[in-house]
């Protein structure tokens, strides 16, 4: 699961800085290394920013699996709703709005 062709959307580019990027896929990684939990072909990541604070919640449906990260000390903080999409070939970050 998660091994194909990386790609992201318009939408993500515009949207969110390739740091964070990276680190949602890197959380995915992890989470694939880690063999604790089956990974479902949909993964959810919600970020939310509350006083200086970026909150990422990465979670799947099926098994249920959620973590919830927070980072201090953050000038902007991102608001947004981001899936990945596993379909084989291909591994497709993109933004709720463009599901």
């Amino acid at each position: 699961m998660f091994q194909g062709k990386r790609l992201v959307t318009r939408g993500v580019v515009e949207a969110i800085p390739p740091e964070v990027q990276m680190f949602l896929w890197s959380l995915l990684d992890s989470l694939i290394a880690k063999r604790t939990v089956e990974v479902d072909y949909l993964q959810v990541f919600e970020l939310m920013g509350v006083e200086g604070q970026q909150t990422i919640i990465h979670r799947q449906e099926m098994p249920d699996y959620q973590v919830i990260y927070q980072f201090d000390k953050v000038d902007h903080p991102l608001y947004q709703k981001i899936y990945v999409i596993d379909d084989g070939p291909h591994c497709t970050m993109l933004l709720n709005d463009e599901y």
